[in-house]
């Protein structure tokens, strides 16, 4: 037993021994694990603490640097505000050149070329705005806005030693806003009753008014031309007699001037237009000297007084000048004008007019040596109204064939071939009117045929007879211009044109709708109409009205000349308006109507 009892108690205490060393171990490992644990405890907190620190100054420098933009923006847009106080005070305190800004006498002045308040130095630079033929400001090239200047605000500071040359620029456009704006030329109708005194009548935004009388010129009048300043209450009447003789007056807003006799043209052709610069307001005529010229020649209406007669020496034609057609560039800053000619041999010829001198495109020789024919006018020039660029066209000796070049304001074309295979013969009439804020142009022309036909050119090309259908091959005569066409200018009409013509017994009308399936429309009759043999359509760019002056045939019934019009952006015609009773001169009826809108 007791051998036994021995052995137990030794396991016993084996076992305790054993239990002592686990435990020991244990507490070694915890220990070992504890002091791991806080190194890497330290390590993660040193390393969160500099990253915090990090994050915390570089905020402070972030928010101290926006501060700081903020202030030098706040600094920059008073500059602006300053330099447009001083302009308000008057137009002509700014120009071109770098200044800075003080206040004196409560006023703001430009003092030095900069200022500096705290760590910010400011420098407002004025510089003068050139713009584009179409308006637009360029940074070269183009003509200068009198009325326009550019302002640029530059604020510079440095945020620390190791951050310089921090910089906030701002810019903006200043206008005189102040200048005075002109009211333009009126609206008006003139025309002629185969005497030597022009009469005409004015629109008031109803109605015409009572008929007046012009200033009488030499002879029986044959060809009408009226022009209304864009800025002066003024229009000029050119006009062309049977004797020859091609006079201009001026209208001042209340009465006309004395007429001023420019040449002595050919009585059967008008060898003569007039038309206005866009920008300088300037008119302009160019003519026929003499029966025997072969070179036309020009004068310049300044609002004042008639420039000196200048003869245009450049054009390579032989004959004798017969037609002349003139176009205004649309550019605001513009004073560009296309000239179209065709004389006695069939020579085609253009050219442009800078503001100070004609030139020949860089092309001096003739254009065509074949023209159509030459006692009728088959020359037009008109204008893309987006683009600037001026499209010259002209019928040819082909019956189907009518060629064009486009001038873009350096470069002109060469002729390109339009076909109208419908035609019936070579053109004698034509006509090319430019889509307002656009650049479509709407082309007519009546043929030897007496077939009428259009197309439009929608920038880069022409369309077809798919939407040109020909409008009739039995028009009034060939004889006279016995159609014309004109596009909307009503707000609620966009897209949208006019064609009007005599067929034979009265007058025939369609309305084009740019994009609709068929673009022209059905024809119906002008109600109230007769034979017609002149017709002239001028829309109001303001109040989007339309105005015909009507010319009938000798072949009517009533033989006068009457007036129809649209307003409000409606599709229905008023009733006829009998501007003279007659009677009308016989076959060909010549260019005896005109209308004038700003």
């Amino acid at each position: 037993m007791l051998d036994c009892f021995q052995l137990s108690t030794i396991k016993v205490k084996g076992s305790n021994y054993l239990m002592r060393q686990k435990v020991l171990k244990t507490t070694n490992s915890i220990l070992g694990f504890s002091l791991v644990e806080v190194i890497l405890a330290t390590a993660i907190f040193t390393i969160m603490a500099v990253s915090g620190v990090t994050v915390i100054l570089h905020s402070f420098s972030v928010n101290k640097l926006g501060e700081e933009e903020s202030n030098a923006h706040l600094y920059a847009q008073e500059g602006i505000e300053a330099v447009r106080s001083i302009k308000n005070r008057a137009w002509g305190n700014l120009t071109a050149g770098t200044y800075g800004l003080a206040t004196t006498g409560n006023q703001w002045n430009f003092l030095g070329t900069s200022d500096t308040k705290l760590k910010y130095t400011r420098a407002v630079i004025i510089s003068s705005v050139n713009r584009d033929g179409l308006g637009n400001i360029v940074d070269s090239g183009g003509t200068i806005d009198p009325d326009t200047m550019k302002v640029t605000t530059n604020v510079n500071w440095d945020f620390s030693e190791a951050r310089t040359g921090n910089n906030i620029s701002l810019v903006t456009y200043l206008s005189n806003f102040r200048k005075a704006i002109a009211t333009g030329g009126p609206i008006m109708m003139a025309y002629s009753k185969t005497t030597s005194t022009p009469f005409y009548r004015t629109w008031n935004g109803s109605a015409w008014s009572a008929e007046a009388s012009a200033q009488t010129v030499g002879g029986n009048i044959n060809y009408v031309v009226l022009k209304s300043s864009r800025t002066r209450n003024e229009a000029i009447l050119g006009t062309l007699d049977a004797n020859d003789n091609i006079y201009v007056q001026v209208w001042n807003g209340t009465s006309w001037g004395t007429p001023t006799l420019i040449g002595t043209g050919l009585a059967a052709y008008r060898g003569f237009d007039i038309e206005y610069e866009k920008s300088g307001d300037r008119a302009m005529i160019v003519y026929l000297p003499n029966s025997t010229s072969t070179d036309p020649a020009y004068r310049v209406w300044d609002g004042v007084s008639w420039s000196s007669a200048t003869t245009i020496t450049t054009p390579p034609t032989t004959g004798v000048v017969r037609w002349v057609e003139l176009a205004q560039n649309p550019g605001s800053t513009s004073n560009e004008i296309a000239m179209i000619m065709l004389d006695a041999n069939v020579d085609v010829y253009g050219m442009v007019w800078n503001g100070s001198s004609w030139g020949d495109m860089g092309t001096a020789a003739v254009w065509d040596a074949t023209a159509a024919i030459a006692t009728e006018k088959v020359i037009d020039v008109a204008y893309e109204q987006t683009s600037g660029r001026a499209m010259f066209i002209w019928g040819d000796s082909v019956a189907t064939d009518q060629y064009y070049r486009i001038w873009n304001g350096s470069t002109l074309t060469s002729a390109t071939l339009l076909d109208i295979s419908t035609s019936g013969g070579v053109a004698n009439w034509i006509e090319l009117v430019s889509r307002p804020s656009s650049n479509e142009l709407m082309y007519g022309v009546l043929d030897g045929g007496s077939d009428l036909n259009t197309r439009k050119w929608s920038g880069s090309a022409w369309d077809t007879v798919t939407q040109h259908p020909e409008h009739t091959a039995g028009a009034e005569n060939n004889s006279s211009m016995v159609f014309d066409l004109v596009w909307e200018t009503h707000s609620s009409n966009p897209g949208k044109a006019w064609l009007l013509w005599g067929n034979g017994s009265a007058i025939s009308k369609k309305q084009w709708t740019t994009g609709a399936p068929t673009p022209w429309g059905s024809a119906t009759t002008l109600t109230g109409s007769d034979d017609t043999s002149f017709i002239r359509l001028k829309a109001d760019p303001s109040s989007g009205a339309i105005f015909a002056g009507i010319y009938e045939s000798a072949a009517s019934v009533t033989d006068d000349i009457w007036e129809s019009r649209l307003t409000g952006g409606g599709t229905t015609w008023s009733a006829e308006n009998t501007i003279w009773g007659g009677p009308i001169s016989a076959e060909p009826v010549y260019f005896r109507v005109d209308i004038a809108t700003q």
